[in-house]
């Protein structure tokens, strides 16, 4: 193996090798993101515009969704879900999309 700390030409001074410093200086880095004067943010954020905001409040007040679940999951758990003709019509729809 061959020693690098040549390379400065002082073999074996002990200024050639890297010191830590004896205190570690604090950054002046904001602790808060600031924008800057384009109104970017030093920080990444995500920010929903009001059409997503209401579509977010419409969605939470369905229960639609939630009573389909339950009702496959009753299905599921009594073994009726699974079907022949459910099984034929995903295989049609696979094959149709595979083909398109």
């Amino acid at each position: 193996m061959s020693d690098i700390a040549n390379i400065a030409g002082n073999i074996g001074s002990p200024t050639s090798r890297l010191q830590r410093a004896a205190q570690i200086e604090p950054t002046h880095r904001p602790t808060t993101p600031t924008p800057d004067r384009f109104g970017r943010r030093d920080a990444d954020a995500v920010e929903l515009s009001d059409q997503a905001q209401k579509y977010v409040e419409s969605q939470s007040q369905s229960t639609a969704p939630t009573d389909r679940i339950a009702r496959i999951q009753a299905e599921i758990s009594s073994g009726t879900y699974d079907t022949d003709a459910r099984l034929d019509q995903a295989m049609n729809r696979m094959i149709d999309n595979a083909i398109a």
